[in-house]
């Protein structure tokens, strides 16, 4: 199945989170893990002029760790250890093919765009909500 096939578990747009939460890439990345924690979201989109640029996760702030925790370490900008160049999907992407790419590549979003624009967010979670769904 091509992401443009009609999928009978919907497309992305249907169960994608709408306003994912999203960073300007000079803010450091306490404020950014500060906000996360906030939100209660483990992926955080990092933005330039409007534009997607990256992506953070809990994971990438855990392996960007340095050992012994330096305290200035967090002061720096969150564009230090994000991941560069994420992959999105657009809101009619089948959900069955959005799952698959998840699985595949071992990420736990996907950033959906409506033409350039970022409307969303698609996550591990969404993903097993509309397949779950779609059994019962």
């Amino acid at each position: 199945m091509t992401s443009g096939q009609r999928d009978p578990y919907g497309a992305v747009g249907d169960w994608m989170t709408k306003g994912p939460l999203s960073v300007e890439t000079e803010c450091s990345i306490s404020d950014a893990l500060a906000r996360m924690s906030q939100a209660a979201v483990r992926h955080l989109l990092v933005m330039e002029a409007g534009r997607l640029v990256g992506i953070v996760s809990h994971r990438d702030w855990r392996r960007a760790r340095p050992r012994g925790g330096s305290p200035t370490w967090e002061s720096e900008p969150i564009s230090r250890i994000m991941t560069d160049e994420p992959v999105t999907v657009a809101a009619e992407t089948s959900v069955r093919w959005a799952a698959r790419v998840l699985l595949e590549r071992k990420i736990g979003c996907l950033p959906v765009r409506a033409g350039d624009r970022i409307v969303g967010i698609f996550t591990t979670s969404d993903a097993l909500e509309a397949l779950l769904t779609a059994l019962e």
